[in-house]
């Protein structure tokens, strides 16, 4: 053994190994004389500051914020030395097992699906007590997960919270350095990030799920974050089951329509799989699966999906036409200043495709206070996904109101006049955005009357023209 790792009492490194050097720590496989086995990992010299934390918060995460047998176990460890070490469980390699799985149920797909939603409930399981805690793992790929030892029906655990973020802690990474991985990490992740979700590890399941069903393992061709359209599964899986599979893999995709947390993301695994207990012996009701409601539920949310993936994909558009819009109105007011008459901006807010509803963008006003000309630009975000409860009315009229073919991206500008807190429209446009990415002018009609105490109603008329975003300045 190499002078330079002092391994605790008791403990001493397994036949034939050799320390293994990664980026930040050492690491060998030891035998505790109990029996016990496990993998010692200890920091290499000389630590940055920044690995220092991080390997201090791996520990402070793994010995009291949280625990579950889905977690990775710690079995000795030490902070307060120059090189900080631990000795957690040793467990057989997730990839390892999972290849041998796909081999036993060459002949039963039912078996496979089942075998693979048993990982990820237990996963599942895990992240809820990580994330009502105020953890997030960051990193969950099939690297970081190793089967439990010694039992006759293993479960995964969870490893190397070497980057995880601990919501009680200070931030360690700057929001200009990418974290998570290249393969499974959703791009957000890997960016500018001012909040760290839960829903960064829902992702990460969802990838996990597709890399266990796919038709051809081994997973070279996995370079980055599959789309869920696309994966290839198995063909014997059963269309019921494929569906399933799909519909959670694309609520997965994106934050606005996934589980919140591990906890949610459980429960929507048994809404999709009712006739699944989740555990490694249980068999797959299929019958269950072919039930209406879980039918309807796939329906909605691989509509949801695509909804979101829609409003995703136009987004970049629609900020471009608001951008411009706002330099406009910005412009006009300009050519008044320095007169006589008054100018000034009542509210100016950046544009965030992900609000619901009306949304006030911004808006100048030229003039006395009691009878000036506003200029406004406004948004109606309407989501074609079921609404809650609270705004369903809302909802219902802004989309009859919507030109069929327009996504749920819409400006509404406006000229008046206002009158002691009524605005009289003198004019006014609609902006829709096409699914084809194509825009539209609209006359604007105001639902409340030439005056109006509401200051923006009314909806887009007729089918519009079709502008560019020079026309859509021009008016």
């Amino acid at each position: 053994m190499p002078q330079f790792m002092d391994l605790p009492a008791r403990w001493t490194p397994l036949p034939g190994e050799t320390p293994k050097h990664g980026g930040q720590a050492t690491v060998v496989h030891v035998k505790h004389e109990d029996g016990r086995k496990g993998v010692f990992r200890e920091m290499r010299l000389p630590p940055s500051q920044e690995a220092r934390d991080r390997f201090c918060r791996e520990l402070q995460i793994l010995t009291g914020t949280v625990k579950h047998r889905a977690i990775v176990k710690l079995y000795d460890w030490n902070g307060d030395t120059e090189r900080p070490w631990y000795i957690s469980e040793l467990g057989n390699p997730f990839d390892r097992w999972w290849r041998r799985q796909n081999q036993r149920t060459r002949d039963d797909p039912a078996k496979l699906v089942e075998r693979a939603l048993g990982v990820l409930t237990e996963l599942a399981s895990a992240l809820s007590i990580c994330h009502k805690r105020g953890v997030v793992h960051r990193d969950i790929k099939p690297s970081n997960l190793v089967m439990k030892r010694g039992v006759v029906e293993p479960w995964p655990i969870l490893i190397d919270f070497g980057i995880a973020h601990d919501e009680a802690g200070s931030r360690l990474t700057p929001l200009d350095k990418a974290v998570g991985n290249e393969k499974f990490s959703p791009d957000v992740m890997r960016s500018r990030l001012k909040e760290v979700p839960p829903w960064l590890d829902v992702f990460d399941l969802a990838q996990l799920l597709m890399w266990m069903l796919e038709e051809s393992p081994p997973k070279a061709h996995w370079r980055r974050p599959i789309h869920w359209k696309y994966a290839e599964y198995r063909p014997d899986i059963p269309d019921d089951s494929r569906r399933a599979i799909m519909a959670f893999t694309a609520a997965c995709a994106a934050e606005t329509t996934a589980p919140a947390n591990g906890e949610e993301a459980r429960e929507l695994l048994r809404r999709l799989f009712p006739g699944q207990c989740f555990s490694q012996t249980a068999g797959l009701d299929l019958k269950a699966i072919q039930g209406a409601r879980t039918r309807g539920e796939v329906k909605r949310l691989l509509a949801d999906a695509e909804s979101e993936e829609e409003v995703q994909c136009a987004a970049p558009l629609a900020g471009r036409v608001y951008t411009d819009l706002r330099a406009t109105v910005l412009s006009v007011l300009q050519e008044f200043s320095g007169t006589e008459l008054e100018t000034s901006i009542q509210y100016d807010n950046p544009f965030d495709y992900q609000l619901e509803g009306a949304t006030d963008l911004i808006y100048v006003s030229v003039g006395p206070q009691e009878r000036n000309i506003c200029l406004r630009v406004k948004s109606k975000v309407v989501p074609r996904r079921a609404p809650s409860q609270a705004s369903a009315s809302n909802h219902a009229f802004w989309q009859r109101h919507m030109p069929d073919d327009a996504i749920c991206f819409t400006f509404a500008m406006e000229g008046g006049i206002v009158q002691a807190h009524s605005t009289k429209y003198l004019t006014g446009r609609w902006v829709t955005i096409r699914r084809d990415g194509a825009l539209r002018l609209h006359p604007l009609s105001p639902a409340f009357g030439n005056f109006a105490s509401n200051d923006l109603g009314g909806s887009a008329e007729g089918a519009g023209v079709l502008a560019s975003v020079a026309q859509v300045r021009a008016f």
